[in-house]
């Protein structure tokens, strides 16, 4: 059973969480819902359906057992909230997530399908970056992490130019996914970026010990910092929220697409 550790999760804190678990419970309405009326389905689709379940189910894990990887903060001290074992479960997620990414830049037909499969391996590079800053407690692993979604963005995008006008509901799903790329490889690429580097400046300011891989792997498994308060929790709103509900919706609608 889930019990939190603190002795009040602050109200704004106990809603946001809330909204979250109920987010996950509507996720999977819609994922049984296009299971039931996606059937039988193209070999691609059903790809895409495997990968959106596995997608769905981490999100939904990761809702009811919030945490933030490198600074160990967790919403409930539990085992299942091991950073370690959060940070695998998104590893498994984000790569089915990048496979969708693929598959659906190879059905546009632009003749950009080894540029649209190199998403994989370049994520792949991405995750690794991200367990290197999550044992290492080094935002500078972060960043690098940041610029390579941000590389991935600017991909997509290209893909979706070429694809361009686009036919039926291509003709403004398009240009919406190059709004949304543009828009995402900003974030990563102009906020995000520096905003690590700051991060692990402070840090090193404050005398902070990096860890070496195999001591921070251990911490990464054992050490939690549990809390319930909001002024913790607010900082994490702005990316944990559409990513845990409107990430999943796009992740289940590319079965249909």
């Amino acid at each position: 059973m889930l019990v939190p550790v603190t002795t009040t999760i602050e109200p704004n804190t106990w809603r946001w969480w809330t909204f979250l678990r109920a987010a996950s419970v509507l996720n999977f309405v819609l994922l049984g819902l296009t299971a039931a009326l996606a059937w039988p389905i193209k070999q691609s689709a059903g790809i895409h359906l495997a990968c959106a379940t596995i997608y769905t189910i981490v999100c939904a894990f990761r809702s009811f057992c919030p945490r933030v990887d490198l600074e160990r903060t967790v919403l409930i001290d539990h085992p299942l909230s091991s950073i370690a074992l959060g940070r695998t479960s998104a590893t498994i997620a984000e790569m089915a997530f990048t496979v969708q990414m693929s598959l659906f830049a190879v059905s546009l037909g632009t003749g950009l399908e080894a540029l649209a499969w190199s998403l994989v391996p370049l994520i792949a590079l991405a995750q690794t970056a991200c367990w290197t800053a999550v044992v290492t407690l080094d935002h500078r692993w972060h960043a690098m992490e940041e610029l390579l979604w941000g590389a991935a963005m600017v991909i997509l995008a290209v893909i979706f130019a070429r694809a361009l006008p686009g036919e039926g509901i291509y003709r403004w799903l398009l240009p919406l996914g190059l709004v949304g790329c543009g828009l995402g490889a900003f974030v990563m690429l102009i906020l995000d970026v520096p905003m690590y580097f700051k991060r692990h400046a402070a840090e090193k300011e404050k005398g902070t010990r990096f860890l070496p891989i195999g001591e921070g792997i251990r911490d990464a498994i054992s050490r939690r910092e549990p809390t319930g308060a909001w002024e913790t929790w607010k900082h994490e709103v702005a990316w944990m929220t559409p990513y845990f509900s409107a990430c999943v919706w796009l992740s289940i609608a590319a079965v249909w697409l």
